[in-house]
């Protein structure tokens, strides 16, 4: 054992006995460097998204919702911002279909998200402020997912024309908006059909309904 041990550890040598220098791969030491000079932008990143969980949560979902949740969230801390929008509306989809479903609406359920919003919003499953934030989500996500012509008041050419704003920086914000979306619709539970109408209807934690921009507080 001792003398696999060893042999692993022994350097290559040349014919006169000398250590032969292995040189790093070019692009092993590129990709280093840059992991490096963006450590803090993606430390600041994992905090405001450990400001934006929910703690204590547990959820119960397949392992493709599963993984596109999580990926949802990792594809923000990298700065893959466009990944980011379109992983949490897929989802949001993924999650509220599966409930519409239970609930009997198995065509709606697979009408895509749009079907799916106005199914939540006709028979009051889900709060209005949080399907108004979804049905924006799909709005900015369609271009990226459907070509559109570059005069549809969506595409991110649109959106920035004349704002002086960079491309990259709107596509965070909408990543940021999105988690928020995603966030609040997997901590909201939705009414169930037959179920008496409550007063108030059921809404996010108080820290996701103010990201949101809900009664009472400010946008973040």
């Amino acid at each position: 054992m001792r003398s696999e041990i060893r042999m692993t550890k022994r350097r290559e040598r040349d014919l006169f006995g000398n250590p032969i220098k292995v040189r790093r791969p070019r692009y092993e030491w590129s990709l280093s460097r840059a992991e490096q000079s963006t450590v803090h932008v993606r430390a600041a990143r994992v905090r405001w998204l450990a400001s934006q969980l929910p703690r204590g949560r547990r959820y119960m979902m397949p392992s493709e919702t599963f993984y596109v949740f999580d990926e949802a969230k990792s594809s923000y801390v990298y700065g893959c911002f466009v990944a980011t929008t379109i992983l949490c509306g897929a989802f949001i989809e993924h999650w509220l279909a599966g409930q519409l479903q239970d609930f009997g609406f198995r065509k709606e359920a697979r009408g895509g998200l749009a079907a799916i919003v106005s199914c939540c919003k006709k028979n009051g499953f889900l709060n209005e402020l949080i399907l108004k934030r979804v049905d924006r989500l799909r709005a900015i996500r369609n271009p990226f997912v459907h070509l559109k012509e570059f005069e549809h008041q969506q595409t991110i050419g649109q959106r920035t024309l004349g704002t002086g704003r960079h491309p990259f920086a709107v596509m965070e914000d909408d990543a940021r908006d999105s988690l928020v979306t995603m966030y609040a619709v997997a901590n909201t539970p939705l009414v169930r059909p037959g179920a008496k109408a409550p007063r108030r209807q059921p809404g996010p934690p108080s820290h996701l309904m103010a990201a949101l921009g809900g009664r009472g507080s400010k946008r973040v």
